[in-house]
């Protein structure tokens, strides 16, 4: 297996949404590591509301301090034409974006029939058309260089939908369904797009689940056969083959980092797993 160039997004610029948390704050960490410029947008409103305000401004510090190239774009992805504003700004910033991770999103914890107008709208815009409206602004200097990797970061829930986050779930399996069609389309003009669907990582937007270490426990047991939560680290060898330079074949893919949660019937950690057969009952056959 060839040794990972540690410099390997060397000269490539990169924009990360919702770069601020969580799993793409991660994305934004490697990506400088490995020698890109990277633009973290983020919300000043989605931060503040959990009292994260500084979160962005922090990790381009850290990124810098490492010896990265890290800029943080504040641009809230709920205003009209949002897309095609922050895909601007990160072009202002550091040149034509070639590497996009689309990572932001919100979910509404609320039933189906309880779901307002409102809220649907907001999971629309957010989930769906400020990705399309970013893509729409990226993808043609993609074609006119011949590069560009595309990341987005889905759900298990574009498989197995939860009740109480119907919407969401809606627009991660819609959004599958663009990046398939897109790769398509892209393929032959050196655009590789893939999507990366998680089961549960721990990260600030399930905060609300550890409130009880017993309950988070027992979710955790019950998530997955692995019998654990994911964490951002996790996803982070995978997204960053999908997204180098060296990858030149893999497009139109979603894989599924989820412990297993995402295979039928597969369950939580309560099967004893693999066992050594009965030598005697063997040798009896």
């Amino acid at each position: 297996m060839q040794v990972p160039d540690p410099k390997e997004f060397a000269g490539r610029r990169a924009l990360v949404t919702g770069g601020s948390r969580g799993i793409a704050a991660e994305l934004s960490r490697a990506l400088a590591r490995h020698g890109a410029q990277v633009a973290v947008n983020f919300s000043a409103v989605a931060d503040g509301e959990i009292g994260k305000e500084s979160a962005a401004e922090q990790l381009v510090a850290e990124i810098r301090a490492e010896g990265g190239v890290a800029v943080a774009i504040e641009q809230d992805l709920m205003q009209e034409n949002a897309g095609q504003a922050l895909a601007q700004k990160a072009a202002d910033a550091l040149g034509e974006i070639d590497t996009l991770v689309l990572s932001a999103s919100i979910q509404y914890h609320v039933p189906f029939l309880c779901q307002s107008s409102r809220d649907v709208a907001d999971q629309m815009r957010i989930n769906l058309v400020s990705n399309i409206e970013l893509l729409q602004a990226v993808l043609l200097p993609m074609v006119t260089s011949g590069f560009g990797r595309i990341l987005t970061i889905g759900s298990i829930q574009e498989v197995s939908p939860a009740a109480e986050m119907p919407i969401y779930s809606m627009t991660k399996a819609a959004m599958k369904n663009l990046v398939e069609n897109l790769a398509v389309q892209g393929a032959g003009q050196g655009i590789m797009i893939n999507n990366i669907a998680p089961g549960l990582i721990q990260t600030d937007r399930n905060a609300f689940r550890r409130q009880d270490p017993n309950n988070w426990q027992a979710l955790q047991e019950q998530a997955n056969p692995v019998g654990r939560a994911g964490l951002p680290s996790d996803l982070t060898a995978l997204a960053m083959h999908l997204l180098s330079p060296v990858n030149t074949f893999t497009t139109g893919a979603t894989i599924y980092a989820t412990g297993g949660s995402h295979i039928p019937n597969a369950g939580g950690k309560s099967d004893p797993g693999l066992t050594l057969p009965d030598i005697t009952a063997v040798k009896d056959r």
